[in-house]
């Protein structure tokens, strides 16, 4: 598997894997339709527009067959003024699953901090998306920050 940085013929590919941020567990007043359609644009919008110091690795098998992707960019934390390095999404197609891509991605998005000199890499991710929340803490990421939701 070789991780490398996207190009342009890649984008099909990457629009293709928002709809998976739909697919999780989520709480009850979220209108999936709603989300994958708010995906599907935000993914759009991401790759045509990006942030500044965006940027987004591939996974591939030698065969080109494309795996999974991770975008990354900088970020200041509001409260300490840290430069920060932050995941901004991860995916992974059903064929890459099992086969140890997204933890390959993630090495990448660190080594990218690293080499930007950040000396921290944040993600979000919802409550309820058990598989990822326990990816992330298997990796040894943290809770800091929980957002809170009660329906009136």
């Amino acid at each position: 598997m070789n991780i490398r940085p996207y190009k342009e013929t890649d984008k099909d590919f990457l629009v293709s894997l928002s709809t998976r941020f739909a697919e999780s567990n989520l709480m009850g007043w979220r209108d999936p339709e709603k989300m994958e359609e708010t995906q599907l644009k935000i993914a759009k919008e991401s790759l045509n527009d990006p942030a500044p110091g965006t940027e987004i690795f591939v996974a591939e098998e030698e065969t080109g067959e494309l795996l999974g992707f991770i975008e990354v960019k900088p970020h200041k934390d509001f409260l300490s003024g840290i430069e920060q390095g932050n995941i901004v999404a991860i995916a992974v197609s059903s064929k890459g699953e099992g086969k140890g891509v997204g933890k390959r991605l993630m090495e990448k998005a660190e080594e990218w901090a690293h080499q930007k000199g950040y000396h921290q890499i944040i993600l979000n991710v919802f409550a309820k998306n058990d598989r990822a929340v326990n990816f992330y803490k298997h990796l040894n990421y943290e809770t800091e920050v929980l957002k809170m939701v009660k329906e009136i």
